[in-house]
């Protein structure tokens, strides 16, 4: 097997594609089934992808091969303390040390299970020395802050946190474990209840609400007027997904902090949640009267008149948020699971419909995603630049891997197109009119930077009869009627229309149009 399929695999779990590492030293292991890096390798893919028992298992075949191979004890020592298998553990990192005495991951190990089994002396013990070894390493003053916690001595414990949290300012864990620490200083003292508050809103960060409810609860205990305690434990029971008791909770915390902006915001939530959108926007409206600036307010309260079709288009901040959790599977999921195939309908229409380029083509693609569609035209392009606008920064990010585009536009394709800027010759839009229903500024922008000549190509959900609608999967669809119309009043020459099927949903086809508009001249 030749080295570059294990440099391959190592590439690909670094950047954190383990199915993809897997595979490629599996595909190794076949060809030697004693690779001792390809072993290694898969013990390391199959414990990140928390695969616990295959881990250990592998990693049992490593240190068989190399019983002097200190990282390969540690490793499956983490493997088998995920299992439960606590002392196993525990002699794979006492193997380790004593291959390796300075071995600062198999101390820290060793020590963080004995915090795990409450024996905090001896962790103690083992974190001390630990810090000695490597004073910059903030997982085990961390570690040792959590023995010092276990033992009542408060204090130190926060100074141990402290020094984690200087050498490693985004450390959740530590900020966490210090304001739990803090909190028992002050039990009962002045600034408990304030405490506890700080401890529930790190909690509700790393998504541990029913905890932070119970903070929250705490500190009400201790100060029932504390107004951010009553707003952040209704803020937590709308996490929880129980919007009548949160709705309870923002309505008393608004009778003594009528003025609050988050509250109303946040009620709105609360009735978005119930269905009750009307009142929803009203909440919404509140709080934006009192800090006209709360862009969350404003994001949410569009989000509600988008759902009542209110709107004619989709709003920028519902599409920032759907695109940029869509981003790590987007290729994965349009091509295979929707068959999404309006790319590759563009490309056939324009094979068609346009007289081949015959120079280097400059391109623009609107809303463009990870770049399937400028993949299918970089012939195409014939070597011209090819331009991107998308509104979801984490697509941005993806699209600027394929190192297809010349520039990528961070913004909504309505104001970018409006703006002065590069002209092009071709412009392209497959995925991308069915979240807009009025399309008259998107044609009037796209005609502004065509060059005389130029054409636009894009794809459509296709409505019989006249104008758009929105449809209940929050997409629009365009009627031929409409196109042609819109077309026109922006100057642009239709050049020819075709019905396709743009993907399926559920297994249904969804009907749609490819379109070739021309800029005269």
């Amino acid at each position: 097997m030749p080295d570059s399929t294990l440099q391959n695999a190592q590439i690909a779990y670094q950047a954190g594609r383990l199915a993809e590492a897997g595979q490629l030293y599996e595909q190794i292991l076949r060809g030697n089934p004693r690779d001792f890096d390809a072993l290694y390798g898969l013990g390391l893919v199959y414990l990140h992808a928390q695969q616990f028992e295959p881990a250990q298992n592998v990693l049992g075949e490593v240190v068989r091969l190399d019983p002097l191979f200190a990282d390969g004890f540690c490793v499956r020592g983490i493997a088998l303390v995920r299992l439960g298998r606590h002392q196993e553990g525990l002699s794979c990192f006492e193997r380790a040390l004593t291959i390796r005495p300075d071995s600062i991951d198999a101390l820290a190990n060793h020590a963080t299970t004995l915090l795990e089994l409450r024996q905090f002396e001896p962790a103690l013990a083992e974190l001390e020395r630990a810090v000695a070894i490597d004073p910059g390493h903030p997982v085990s003053w961390n570690s040792r802050g959590n023995a010092l916690v276990g033992l009542g001595r408060f204090r130190e414990a926060v100074e141990s946190y402290d020094r984690a949290l200087a050498i490693y300012p985004d450390f959740p864990d530590a900020r966490q474990n210090r304001l739990i620490a803090l909190g028992e200083l002050t039990r009962g003292g002045p600034g408990f209840a304030e405490t506890l508050c700080a401890q529930a809103s790190e909690l509700m960060q790393t998504g541990m609400f029913p905890e932070a409810l119970k903070r929250f609860e705490e500190a009400l205990t201790a100060n029932p007027d504390l107004l951010i305690a009553r707003i952040g434990r209704a803020t937590v029971l709308l996490e929880l997904k129980r919007p009548d008791e949160a709705l309870t909770g923002f309505d008393q915390a608004l009778q003594s902090g009528p003025q609050n902006a988050v509250c109303w915001n946040n009620r709105g939530n609360a009735l978005a949640m119930l269905g009750r959108l009307h009142e929803a926007i009203e909440s919404f409206s509140r709080a934006l009267a009192i800090e006209p600036g709360l862009q969350m307010a404003a994001d949410n309260r569009e989000n509600a008149l988008f759902q009542l079709g209110r709107l004619s288009r989709c709003p920028p901040g519902y599409m920032r948020k759907l695109f940029d959790d869509f981003s790590t599977h987007y290729d994965e999921t349009m091509l295979g699971k929707l068959e999404y195939r309006a790319h590759e309908h563009l490309r056939d229409f324009a094979a068609r419909i346009l007289p081949p380029p015959g120079t280097q083509q400059r391109i623009l693609d609107l809303g463009c995603g990870t770049g399937l569609v400028a993949r299918s035209f970089l012939d195409w392009a014939n070597g011209g630049p090819i331009d991107g606008i998308d509104l979801a920064p984490r697509m941005i990010e993806t699209a600027r891997r394929h190192g297809i585009y010349r520039n990528l536009i961070l913004g909504d394709l309505e104001t970018e197109l409006a703006a002065p800027g590069v002209s092009y010759d071709l412009i392209l839009a497959a995925d991308t009119m069915i979240y807009l229903g009025d399309l008259s500024r998107c044609f009037s922008g796209v005609s502004r930077r065509l060059e005389p000549g130029g054409h636009y190509l894009f794809a459509a959900e296709s409505l019989d009869g006249e104008g758009w609608e929105q449809t209940p999967n929050n997409r629009f669809r365009h009627s031929e009627a409409y196109l042609r119309s819109e077309a026109a009043s922006a100057g642009l020459e239709l050049m020819d229309i075709e019905r396709c099927t743009l993907r399926t949903e559920s297994g249904v086809p969804v009907g749609g149009f490819v379109v070739a508009l021309r800029k005269p001249g």
